[in-house]
């Protein structure tokens, strides 16, 4: 009689896959507690390297909306003074069309104010000095009075452009150089350039001389055409911005789900799955239990 007692190369395979069922119950139980169906890169290579490729986007466009809050504050500040100083032209107008010496005090004080606004600084920088925001030792601000109170009034920023990239091919201009906003398209000393047109305003209200405040009266208009240009373009830039972050919010929603859908367990998968290879290895359990127990002696009984 032929006696047969265990294979241990059955034995180790049964070990081995019951190791394999351990190894999928600990994975789909980490699943479940986790909702994270990738626990490591080896899971789903191509799945796992979408969700890195789909992290990456969504970090850059984030990054991109944050530098684009950063632009939306400066432009919102350099509007706010282009405001200011449109309200100070109105009340220039108002004065004018007064007349009298008395008026030219209270333009005095305007001109001050102007001076002031177009020094304005946000987020530690000169808004209306080009690149030049920090201005320089021998001129530490960009407009400065020649000859106080009513000299002719010196640029000393430059007519650069502060750009920044809000996406990989998107650049923006966040900012709006002095020169063209308190100068105008005449330039320093020109019918355009509100210091000048409001130092005539003031002479020929001081002087009563009708013909300068008629003329600094017209240039005025010119002078607030000019403001209001520059208020249109800054609010422009903004909905420019604003439309981007939009964008870029939604990109970023739709990138989410995409990773979600790579990245999240399926529950009911995974809960299937998990009931499957408990009642595997439960089985494997009990053969495994039943073989031990034959050896032989049980032949010799």
């Amino acid at each position: 009689m032929a006696l047969r007692t265990p294979s241990t190369n059955q034995t180790q395979q049964s070990l081995l896959a019951l190791q394999r069922t351990k190894e999928r119950l600990a994975l789909n139980q980490t699943r479940i507690s986790t909702g994270n169906r990738l626990t490591g890169p080896g899971d789903d290579p191509t799945a796992s390297a979408a969700v890195l490729s789909l992290g990456n986007s969504i970090d850059a466009n984030t990054q991109f909306i944050k530098q684009a809050d950063s632009a939306l504050g400066y432009l919102s500040m350099s509007e706010d003074v282009v405001a200011a100083a449109i309200e100070r032209v109105q009340r220039l107008g108002e004065l004018a069309a007064e007349g009298g010496s008395a008026a030219s005090s209270e333009v005095d004080s305007i001109r001050t104010a102007l001076i002031d606004l177009a020094n304005t600084k946000g987020q530690g920088k000169f808004l209306f000095a080009g690149t030049a925001t920090q201005g320089t030792a021998a001129h530490p601000l960009p407009f400065e009075d020649a000859a106080p109170p009513a000299g002719p009034i010196n640029y000393w920023g430059n007519a650069g452009s502060i750009s920044l990239n809000v996406t990989n091919t998107t650049v923006v201009a966040t900012n709006l150089p002095g020169d063209s906003v308190f100068f105008g398209s005449g330039g320093q000393g020109s019918s355009t350039d509100i210091f000048k047109v409001v130092t005539d305003l003031r002479d020929g209200l001081a002087t009563n001389n009708a013909a300068l405040t008629a003329t600094a009266t017209t240039n005025l208009t010119a002078c607030l055409d000019s403001l209001t240009k520059a208020q249109v373009d800054l609010g422009g830039k903004q909905s420019q911005l604003l439309a981007l972050k939009d964008t870029l919010s939604g990109f970023n929603v739709s990138l989410q789900g995409l990773q979600n859908t790579q990245q999240d367990t399926d529950y009911p998968q995974a809960a299937t799955e998990y009931a499957s290879d408990q009642v595997i290895q439960s089985a494997s359990l009990s053969v495994l239990a039943k073989v031990n127990k034959t050896n032989l002696f049980d032949y010799l009984a």
